[in-house]
């Protein structure tokens, strides 16, 4: 009989960009207050000129890798979650192999906008389950969205900064990684994002018109302002019962830290008290891709989280996708 395999989370790590933006030093420069459409965000970071999404990752990969005595060479898998990838092909994932050293490691990327961290880690999991090759797994979630800003827009610029975190995730004797779930609703692809690729190829117009920078779509006056806390919780239940818990089980519930009152109705509507959340925007910014990871990090320093606790993750992005994962800290 074949062994039975199970994953578990082992630790985290982050970096942050050196410069710092205020939302006070932002309103000065764009001539408003930008915090008016904001909600818990006080500053963001932002990378070097010459930082790439793989230099970020690379240093939230060692920050993990030391945090949890852990050597390159130990790793058998590497996952990027980005939608900032270095460069459109190859993936950025081989390059944060080479430059981190881990050359016992697989490497592909995720991009599925702000929810890819979560996905990732539940592929992670699940490689760990059932393949007997991969024990130990990185799960890198890197953000460089600033340098696809347009700052004249007053609502996207002041909302985005940079920055990464990542995970470590290894084989366990007993259930670390517990259940996940998936949504998806397309009919919000041309909502808001970067609209350039094989559909939409770059012209001399299109940057002359900053079209080719993050942007709202024609049709994003149909999204759905409550989008977030409408669905946040529904994806929350599901997991949870799909485990066989109930959402009264749970100890730590970690969401996209893009609003704070996002965060706060859905723990309402969860029925859960804030004390059950964490939230880092108003330290870091919004990070996208990286910020739920961020959270995690942040949490485990604070000693928010313990041995036997029900944690939950949730994160949503463009296009409308949004994913949820359950682990038990073991």
């Amino acid at each position: 009989m074949s062994e039975k395999r199970f994953a578990k989370i082992l630790g985290a790590g982050m970096y942050l960009p050196e410069k710092v933006v205020t939302n006070e030093e932002l309103s000065k420069k764009m001539g408003f207050d930008v915090s008016q459409y904001l909600s818990g965000i006080a500053l963001r970071h932002i990378s070097a000129e010459n930082e790439s999404t793989s230099d970020m990752a690379v240093k939230a990969a060692q920050d993990a890798l030391k945090n949890v005595d852990m050597k390159p060479e130990d790793l058998d898998l590497i996952i990027l979650a980005t939608d900032t990838p270095d460069i459109v092909t190859p993936p950025t994932s081989p390059i944060i192999q080479s430059k981190l050293g881990a050359v016992n490691a697989g490497a592909f990327d995720v991009n599925a906008a702000c929810t890819d961290a979560v996905i990732g880690m539940t592929i992670a999991s699940q490689y760990i389950m059932l393949d007997p090759d991969i024990n130990n797994a990185l799960v890198v979630a890197a953000y460089g969205m600033t340098k696809w800003l347009d700052w004249d827009n007053k609502i996207l610029a002041p909302m985005f900064g940079d920055g990464a975190s990542a995970v470590i995730l290894t084989k366990s004797d007993e259930p670390g990684y517990l259940a996940s779930t998936l949504f998806t609703d397309g009919s919000y692809w041309d909502s808001y994002g970067v609209y350039v690729g094989t559909k939409f190829p770059i012209t001399k117009e299109m940057v002359e018109k900053k079209e080719h920078l993050l942007r709202f779509h024609p049709n994003f006056h149909k999204y759905p302002p409550d989008v977030n806390y409408s669905k946040w919780p529904e994806l929350i239940k599901k997991v949870v019962h799909k485990a066989g818990y109930e959402v009264k089980d749970l100890d730590m519930v970690l969401f996209t830290q893009v609003r704070l009152i996002d965060i706060q109705e859905s723990m309402k509507r969860l029925e859960l008290p804030l004390e059950k959340t964490h939230w880092i925007m108003d330290k870091f910014g919004y990070t996208g891709s990286a910020c739920v990871f961020m959270a995690l990090y942040n949490a485990l320093k604070q000693g928010k989280i313990k041995k036997d606790n029900l944690v939950a993750f949730c994160t949503s992005g463009a296009g409308m996708a949004m994913s949820s994962s359950l682990f038990r800290w073991v």
